[in-house]
């Protein structure tokens, strides 16, 4: 009977003599070995305070003080009974709760008893990462996790806004193939896109701005880099809400990455789409049936809105990843008939020209998350 044992456990101290009585009972039959916890390498107080609980409970057992073989047979839960036949093969491994003359005598004999085991029926590896491989449970039994992972090449890349995926799943959201920034704007604004409809339009800034002495964590990258990530968050279904989740984002955010983050209100570059000064082009509609086609040659807009032109443009048109903001005072249905090549810009320009429309650089002040290096 191997015995494990610590200082701080009352209840290895309690059943000291039971097993003590086992052993004088048995003393032909069963060796029992004493192993204190000696949790520091030099520290001695646990083989001091067994000398002194030897002394008065006058126990007449081996007893050994160790830390390598608790670690290495992670008998971290306490009392912590091994049962072990004369072959070497381990018979139970138990708390000792039931453990009895009787029980003792049968195994002597050759019999099978049965021993109370642990409440769980699980076995944790502390020295990896429970819920992986089995360790613990399947990899579904948390409560709570929060993970951020490498992106890597044969990964999907998929995105929605926080309050989306709460609708669908109840207890929390994840993205795959997110850069940095996206995450960023997860964490402080709940979702990475929105278009000419949404509130955050002409508002909300889809860039950062970066006060930081190293930005390569940022940089525009294509998806073959190491500089975009998955991150998965599930909460208990009573915390599942979008504030909460961009709460715990921004902390985990500050806690792997270090930066400082903010939203304040910034004049960011972005591309203004204004009418000519000198135009003379009406827009009114002629078509009766509301059309929109596009491809890279061009757009044919019946009966539509200026903000199908701007997205067209954006999908197509190189501009520097810059957001599209419409400046013309247009809101009522168009036609136009865009003829340009449409990864051209001087083309594209040279057509909304021919529109009496025209893009400019500018910039318009919005909320922005603005990133800036830790404080020392």
């Amino acid at each position: 009977m191997i015995d494990f044992w610590a200082n701080g456990c009352p209840a290895c101290v309690e059943k000291m003599p039971k097993v003590n009585r086992l052993q004088q009972m048995f003393r032909k039959d069963l060796t029992v070995l004493l192993i204190g916890y000696n949790d520091y390498q030099y520290d001695r107080h646990i083989k001091k305070m067994y000398l002194q609980i030897q002394d008065r409970l006058h126990l007449q057992m081996l007893a050994a003080f160790d830390s390598v073989l608790l670690r290495r047979w992670n008998a971290y839960s306490l009392p912590h009974i091994y049962l072990i036949d004369p072959m070497g093969v381990v018979y139970t491994i138990t708390p000792g709760v039931d453990l009895d003359s009787a029980k003792i005598r049968q195994l002597i004999d050759g019999k099978k008893p049965s021993f109370q085991l642990y409440g769980y029926t699980r076995k944790y590896d502390w020295q990896h990462p429970l819920l992986i491989n089995n360790n613990g449970g399947p990899d579904t039994g948390f409560v709570y996790r929060s993970l951020l992972t490498r992106y890597v090449d044969e990964d999907p890349i998929w995105w929605n806004d926080i309050g989306n995926y709460i609708e669908k799943n109840k207890t929390g959201f994840q993205i795959t193939g997110a850069s940095l920034s996206k995450l960023y704007q997860y964490a402080y604004f709940g979702k990475v896109n929105w278009g000419l409809n949404d509130t955050f339009y002409s508002k909300v800034s889809p860039e950062l701005d970066l006060e930081i002495s190293d930005s390569s964590d940022f940089k525009k990258i294509d998806f073959k880099t190491l500089n975009l990530f998955n991150y998965s968050l599930f909460v208990p279904p009573g915390k599942a809400n979008v504030n909460y989740l961009m709460q715990v984002l921004q902390r985990e955010l500050k806690n792997y990455f270090g930066y400082e983050a903010s939203i304040e209100n910034r004049e960011m570059p972005c591309w203004l789409l204004q009418l000519r000064k000198d135009t003379t082009v009406l827009f009114k509609p002629t078509k009766s049936t509301r059309s929109f086609y596009e491809d890279a040659m061009g757009m044919q807009i019946d009966s539509g809105q200026l903000a199908e032109l701007i997205f067209g443009l954006s999908d197509f048109c190189p501009l520097d990843r810059l957001t599209i903001y419409d400046e013309t005072g247009i809101n009522y249905p168009i036609d136009i008939e865009f003829k340009a090549f449409l990864t051209d810009f001087n083309e594209v320009q040279q057509e909304l020209h021919n529109h009496g429309l025209e893009l400019v650089r500018g910039k318009k002040w919005m909320k922005t998350i603005v990133i800036r290096d830790p404080a020392p």
